[in-house]
Parts: C-alpha cells; sequence; structure tokens
C-alpha cells in the first residue's frame, strides 16, 4: 500500500507499557533496506518505561502531549516535534495529556519494535 489514511491504520494493543498500542508495518524492507515506520498510540497516561534498544529510532509526534526523557534530560512535546533516540539511550514517554498521543516512529536499521 502507498497511501494510508486513517481509516487504514490497524492498532494493535501491546505489553510494552500502560495504554501502549501499535499499528502495523507502514515501512518496511519490502520498501526500504534502510528503515522502517509505524505508529505508535498511548492513551491518556500511558507510556513506556525506562529502556534502551541496539538500534536508531525516531519520534515524530502527530497529536497530542507527553514528557520524553532521554538518559537524564527531559523534554515537553506537542504535535510537530521531532525526537532521536540514539541507539543504546535509555529512554521513556509518557503521555501527559488527556487524549491519545500519537507519534511515527522510525526504525534505523528497519525493525518493528516488539521488545
Amino acid at each position: 500500500m502507498n497511501v494510508y489514511a486513517p481509516k487504514d491504520i490497524v492498532w494493535h494493543e501491546t505489553e510494552l507499557g500502560r495504554n501502549f498500542w501499535v499499528s502495523d508495518e507502514l515501512v518496511g524492507r519490502q520498501y526500504s533496506e534502510l528503515f522502517s515506520a509505524q505508529l505508535t498510540k498511548f492513551g491518556p497516561g500511558g507510556g513506556s518505561k525506562p529502556h534502551h534498544h541496539g538500534y536508531n529510532h525516531a519520534f515524530y509526534f502527530l497529536s497530542g502531549t507527553a514528557c520524553m526523557r532521554i538518559g537524564d534530560e527531559s523534554w515537553a512535546t506537542t504535535p510537530g516535534t521531532f525526537v532521536k533516540v540514539p541507539a543504546g539511550a535509555e529512554h521513556s514517554l509518557t503521555n501527559t495529556g488527556d487524549d491519545d498521543l500519537v507519534f511515527l516512529v522510525i526504525y534505523d536499521p528497519p525493525h518493528v519494535a516488539t521488545d
């Protein structure tokens, strides 16, 4: 599929954190060997505990507000915020608003988060 409308997004609840949902892969190896991408959604109060990965990833926030932590630093995010999370960096994210937090996750190298 080359174009995804909001109605086309398939969401899957995970056990990765409170109120934590991911979409099917939007960009995968069938399209690019350089990166992959999917959407993530946290309901109000949802988020991820501090963790790290062996790959780079980046977040582009589409809706909602959050507190993003990387290492010892924290930032408030709003729609339009872009965050780079380097491989190995401990990070966490919490939805601080009353609405869903929705963001695009870009993985380098290609990967769909399951850990």
